[in-house]
């Protein structure tokens, strides 16, 4: 069934906006001083000898991988602008890709610590972007989006990061912003995206620009993990229903068979997730467990090479998913 928004109304803003809850200051027991852990919590010096290198084969990527890494909360400032990011930063030597991710309206980084934990683990960086918050229109929120990745990445983490394998992503609102950026500021600089359930609209503001404009000559690879039970935050005419057919090939679509929108993150760390309605069906764990697993198994496709992972996922679990009825991948 298809719900709609009532973009008119303060309490339909407040919906979308609240939808696709982002990243948290959260980092579920993992280092926030700098110093090096193990994916098992366990501490190791740096440069513990582990290499990044691509996977040998198949699905590894439902449970962390060896690469330990660092976790680390900044608070950046772009002009007249500032905001609050979290890096999961793998620790081993050399020049590590990395992961751009804009959270979801109102929210923080404790909503997707299993994603930045995942990716770090198999020697990817991701960089969790907060929300800006429910008042300000997702336009907005592009620039500081661009800044992070093109400016202050670079600047901070120059030893460490290889700015020619840059990925973006994003939850919800997120996603928008994220393909936003790489449709702009970033065109030309980002390799791959990824949107968890993305809703591309303004949410009761006046609209400045919609991601779907310029989804057609976007020139990288996409990926979409959407849900089948389509809410009031995340209504058809604004989500992946709407986008991946404007997305140009290479690209696919996973959609979580009775997930709800608010299913992609952690379910304690989700603010105001109850006024999403109406909620998915699924079992929340199992959808979360899939999402981590097609999320990074995506970015190390695109980011370190691993061609096992496949066009469908069937390196990553996909078949096996789909005939248990847990999604369907287009």
């Amino acid at each position: 069934m298809r719900h709609s928004v009532a973009m008119g109304s303060a309490v339909s803003m407040l919906l979308g906006l609240v939808a696709g809850v982002a990243c948290d200051d959260a980092t579920q027991g993992h280092a926030t001083d700098g110093s090096t852990v193990l994916p098992d919590g366990s501490g190791m010096p740096d440069g513990g000898g582990m290499i990044d290198a691509p996977p040998s084969s198949g699905n590894s990527y439902d449970q962390d991988g060896p690469v330990p890494f660092t976790t680390r909360m900044d608070h950046v400032v772009n002009g007249a602008s500032s905001f609050n990011v979290t890096v999961y930063l793998p620790s081993t030597p050399g020049l590590h890709p990395v992961v751009g991710f804009s959270c979801g309206s109102t929210q923080t980084a404790a909503g997707y610590v299993p994603y930045g934990q995942r990716l770090a683990s198999h020697g990817i960086a991701m960089l969790l972007m907060n929300d800006a918050g429910v008042f300000t229109n997702t336009s907005d929120i592009v620039p500081n989006a661009v800044y992070a990745v093109e400016t202050w990445l670079p600047a901070t983490f120059a030893d460490s990061l290889d700015l020619s394998r840059v990925g973006l992503a994003g939850h919800s609102r997120g996603g928008a912003v994220s393909l936003l950026a790489a449709e702009q500021g970033l065109r030309g600089k980002v390799v791959a995206w990824f949107g968890l359930d993305p809703v591309d609209n303004q949410f009761g503001m006046a609209p400045r620009d919609y991601a779907r404009t310029h989804l057609s000559t976007i020139g990288i690879p996409t990926g979409f993990l959407g849900a089948e039970v389509t809410s009031n935050c995340a209504p058809a005419a604004d989500n992946y229903r709407t986008l991946y057919p404007l997305a140009p090939s290479p690209s696919v679509l996973v959609v979580g068979l009775g997930a709800g929108h608010t299913q992609f993150e952690v379910a304690s760390a989700c603010t105001a997730c109850s006024i999403c309605s109406p909620s998915g069906t699924a079992d929340p764990s199992v959808v979360l467990a899939y999402s981590v697993r097609y999320f990074t198994a995506f970015f190390a496709r695109e980011l370190l090479g691993d061609t096992s992972v496949g066009a469908h996922f069937e390196g990553a679990g996909g078949p096996a998913d789909v005939a248990a009825g847990r999604v369907t991948i287009r």
